[in-house]
Order: structure tokens, then sequence, then C-alpha cells
């Protein structure tokens, strides 16, 4: 093999630094001095990495900062006078004037609350369960009947649910049947106030029709009054017997 010739001027790879270490050792020594020149220069510089080594990372280990650490904030002290004079006036005003400072006032009036502002009174909306406990007791004092039966009727028959309709085709609260509603003056069965009225006027006259009897007149107010006089006051049916014992028990009669 013949030797590699070196010249001073040459652009190739022998005259870089930097010459990879594999490729040194694919050049075939020779005895050319100025090679090995080079090439003792190459091994003796020192190679330094970019960035931290391990050991310098241990020596000097980096501490991520957050960019959103909280600070206190020094309130202004011309702010905090400012707040304490304001405080200290509201204070003085509403001694001087407790008429102005006093705010609503809630009064009761009966079973409705009423709020009282400069505009002048305003009821507070009711839910439904109250608005038939109040026509139940103002059903009971116009047709002389105790509210704890309309209520027991009411929750046998629909369970206070306004708009129920039964598979008969009863409608509303009491469980009107068209024809008795049109008979009692109901135009609307699921009026909570028509309903009640009508069902309670009903019960009122079967509990007159059959003497005050109070299981004749529910019995009739399930089964109807005909099959009442039919069988004399009891109906065989074992739904009205049931009917007429569940209200007895949630009226807080013996059934």
């Amino acid at each position: 093999m013949n030797a590699i010739t070196n010249y001073p001027n040459s652009k190739s790879l022998r005259n870089h630094g930097d010459i990879p270490q594999f490729l040194a050792n694919r050049i075939p020594l020779t005895g050319n001095s100025r090679f090995q020149d080079i090439l003792s220069v190459f091994k003796a510089r020192s190679h330094k990495t970019r960035g931290l080594t391990i050991a310098d990372y241990r020596k000097r280990p980096v501490i991520g900062k957050s960019r959103y650490r909280p600070q206190l904030q020094s309130v202004d002290s011309e702010v905090k006078t400012t707040l304490n004079r304001f405080a200290a006036h509201a204070t003085e005003q509403a001694a001087l004037n407790p008429q102005q400072t006093a705010g609503h006032k809630i009064e009761k009036k009966g079973p409705v609350e009423k709020l009282q502002r400069k505009t002048g009174p305003q009821s507070v909306a009711l839910s439904d369960r109250q608005i038939i406990e109040q026509n139940i007791q103002k059903a009971a004092a116009k047709y002389n009947l105790q509210p704890e039966l309309i209520t027991a009727v009411i929750r046998a028959e629909s369970n206070f649910e306004v708009n129920a309709v039964s598979t008969a085709g009863a409608q509303g609260l009491m469980q009107l049947m068209p024809a008795t509603a049109k008979e009692l003056g109901v135009e609307n069965p699921f009026d909570i106030e028509q309903n009640i009225d009508g069902g309670t006027k009903y019960l009122r006259k079967m509990l007159d029709r059959f003497g005050g009897s109070v299981r004749k007149a529910l019995a009739a107010y399930n089964a109807g009054p005909g099959t009442v006089m039919k069988y004399n006051g009891r109906v065989p049916y074992t739904e009205t017997r049931q009917y007429v014992r569940r209200v007895l028990r949630f009226s807080g009669q013996m059934a």
C-alpha cells in the first residue's frame, strides 16, 4: 500500500483539527512525521461537551421558580382611613334615622306572608299543597265537615295530584266524574278550589242521604249511591271496602 502524501495547503480532512476518531483509526500509519504530528495534536486536544454534565448538575442543581407565586399586597393607609370614615358615617345615620334603615319587614297574616315594602304589600307565592290546605279548610267550614275527612278522601283518591286522571275518567284531586262535576257546577275539575268545593259538596250530599253514616257515604262516593242502596249499605266489592277502610285510617277514625 502506498503512503499518503500530505500537502500543507491541502483542504482535505487531515488539515482540519476535528478529525473523527473512526476516520483517524482508518488512516494508515506511515513514517510520515507530518501526519504523526497532526495526529498527536488531535489526540492532545481537549473536547468539552456542551451543556451541564452529571457532575456539574450535582454541584449546581437547577431550582425551578414559579412565575405565579402569590404576593401579599399592602393596603394603602389612606384607603383604610376612608373606609373607616364611611363605616362610622353609616352607623351614625342608622342611629339617627332608624326607620329608613330598618329594611324590609315580613308580617304574617294568616297562612299567607306579606312583605311590607315602600311600594305596598306583596303576597308570597304559595305552593299547591298550601292552596289545597286553604281550600280544604274553606270547604269544611262551608259544608260542615271535618277537614281531616276531606283530606283523607283527597289522599285516597289522587294523593294530592291536581291533574290526576283515572282510567275510568275521574278528574282532579277528588276524582270527579265529568257528569258529576257538571251536576255540581264544577267548570274546571283541575282547578283546586272548584274541585275541592265540588267534591266536598258531593260528600255532604252522601252523608245527608244515608243518615250521617260515614261508611255508607264513603261507599257511595266510591261505588255510587245506587250501589249502596242496592246492597243496603253492605257493598260486596273488595275495592270499595278497602277504599272505606283506607279513608277512615287516613282521617284518624277507626277503620
